[in-house]
């Protein structure tokens, strides 16, 4: 009887411990294999840690803009080199824009706005600074002012306003107030700043209109002296 019982309580046991046993092995699929739980797979980024990011991201940029733009409105010409240095052409524009602006307040402001673009490698010009560089040269045309006004015209990326520029001087010329030109300095001096303009620029319409125009002045000064 005490055998039957011992025997029986074994066998309880081992049920047990089989069905243990069953509950911690992993899975198989029908072909024998372990098939292991989907693992949880984590970003880079969670969305609440990007989304964090991006908008610091756009906090710092919408500050420093705004800072190159406070910079260039009180006449602080290092904000063009900033802006330049970040590639982005739309800052840039209004950074100049602004420079422009505060050259305006007195002539001492444009002669230090143009000087700096002028003797930079890398910095530009557009068309309102050009212009108005053109309308004030005309008060007193000389060498170096002529100079400085072509060479501002062919920075601003505008075949037109590279004309407007190209033809003032000629106008100047003819009427003997660039006697410190002859006619081959004046051409040399058209054509040298041609090529600063960008490429762009020169293409198309205006710019073969442009390229025609220098072609036609090369020939007329070949054979005309100005008035004295």
């Amino acid at each position: 009887m005490i055998a039957i019982i011992v025997i029986s309580f074994l066998a309880l046991i081992a049920a047990a411990f089989s069905i243990y046993l069953s509950q911690r092995t992993p899975q198989s699929d029908e072909t024998g294999n372990r098939v292991l739980p989907a693992p949880h797979v984590v970003g880079l980024f969670d969305p609440p840690d990007a989304i964090v990011l991006v908008d610091e991201q756009q906090q710092t940029i919408a500050s420093n803009r705004q800072t190159l733009l406070e910079m260039a409105g009180s006449g602080d010409l290092n904000a063009l080199a900033q802006a330049r240095l970040t590639n982005d052409g739309e800052l840039y524009a209004d950074v100049l824009d602004n420079l422009v602006e505060w050259s305006s307040e007195r002539q001492e402001n444009q002669e230090a706005l143009v000087s700096h673009i002028s003797k930079s490698n890398e910095l530009r010009a557009n068309k309102r600074l050009a212009q108005r560089l053109i309308e004030t040269w005309k008060t007193l045309p000389d060498r170096r002012s002529t100079t400085e006004m072509i060479h501002i015209a062919a920075l601003a990326d505008d075949a037109e306003t590279y004309e407007q520029a190209l033809e003032a001087a000629l106008e100047c010329w003819r009427r003997g107030k660039l006697a410190q030109f002859s006619a081959e300095e004046l051409v040399a001096l058209f054509v040298s700043q041609y090529w600063v303009i960008a490429p762009e620029a020169r293409r198309g319409g205006e710019g073969f209109a442009l390229k025609r125009r220098l072609l036609g002045v090369r020939r007329e000064l070949a054979t005309t002296t100005p008035a004295r």
